[in-house]
């Protein structure tokens, strides 16, 4: 099911609670699309998502948060930025069919940012984490959060709040809150409004997914996860000036055609991509002079592509994505 726009939103608001019940327990994908006005652009589509973890464990409910959900295919999600880091895309993204099919198998999860309550009641009078203690000091501020359902088994209301004060600190409050207008697909996906604080504001879908997973480790070490983050930056970013372009690129491909390329040649070249190699390891953070002697192993092996073997940087770039072309 797909929502995004305006219209879609309509329909979504506008859809009537169906007849079917909702049994909370499970695990549910939630994606949530919403604009803020608290910022400097408060037309902007944003989206988030994250994985909700419920169960019922004797007369208590045990539920879950994953803020970060892991996709084998990545696609829309995010985008680069020119580094090794990737920030959301700023438009209402919706999950492709590989990516459905991930949720409806079960999709895997970082432990990193998680939270967990423990929730007491009933599905006819609603369940609640209560506060804990009610001990202020007015030596400390503290924060706690009080997480309910209600509604069930027709409507659920998700709602977040949350205080951060002390006995003798002027108390900060917020609220958020997921209240469901439409049940779908015999209970498996709720739709309806999402609003955080009265600034953040917009739909959401829960849809109920397959068992979830911690995202599982390469096997890799984390140098060898950071060099092939850089190796891909380092592709991506080959075409964007390492060697001279125009006039002076065109005579430099014609000499390499006939074979008259020279020692001075070789040596500029060299040290274009020895430059190029050591701003790419800066830009993502590393100091280029602890990997001083890969950087020349890997400058010298460009040169000969480029040079001897007359590969176009478009040929090199796909040896560095492949693994075919390193120090």
């Amino acid at each position: 099911m797909q929502f995004a726009g305006t219209l879609a939103c309509a329909l979504v608001l506008a859809a009537p609670i169906s007849a079917s019940a909702v049994e909370i327990e499970g695990t549910w994908h939630v994606l949530v699309h919403y604009t803020d006005s608290a910022t400097s652009k408060p037309e902007q589509e944003r989206w988030e998502d994250r994985l909700w973890v419920i169960e019922r464990k004797g007369k208590r409910l045990s539920w879950t948060e994953y803020p970060i959900v892991v996709f084998g295919d990545q696609t829309g999600r995010f985008e680069r930025l020119g580094t090794n880091r990737a920030s959301r895309v700023l438009h209402y993204w919706e999950p492709n069919a590989a990516q459905q099919a991930q949720i409806a198998s079960g999709l895997e999860f970082n432990t990193r940012g998680s939270k967990h309550k423990t929730l007491s009641g009933s599905d006819t009078k609603g369940w609640s984490s209560g506060r804990g203690g009610g001990y202020q000091s007015a030596r400390f501020i503290t924060y706690s959060e009080t997480w309910s359902i209600e509604g069930l088994p027709d409507a659920p209301v998700f709602q977040r709040d949350d205080s951060l004060g002390g006995a003798s600190a002027e108390e900060f409050s917020g609220r958020t809150r997921y209240e469901t207008t439409g049940v779908e697909q015999g209970g498996d996906v709720l739709v309806g409004r999402f609003d955080r604080d009265g600034t953040r504001s917009g739909t959401f879908r829960l849809t109920r997914a397959g068992v979830a997973a911690t995202v599982k480790g390469s096997g890799k070490t984390q140098t060898e996860r950071v060099y092939e983050a850089f190796f891909g930056e380092l592709a991506g970013q080959l075409l964007s000036g390492s060697l001279p372009d125009g006039a002076e690129e065109a005579a430099l491909r014609q000499r390499i055609e006939a074979g008259e390329v020279t020692e001075e040649d070789r040596r500029q070249a060299r040290e274009r991509f020895e430059d190029f190699i050591t701003e790419q390891y800066r830009a993502q953070g590393n100091d280029p002079r602890a990997h001083t002697p890969q950087i020349q192993s890997l400058a010298r092996k460009l040169t000969q592509a480029y040079l001897d073997e007359g590969k176009s940087l478009e040929e090199i770039q796909q040896l560095i994505r492949s693994g075919q072309l390193r120090p």
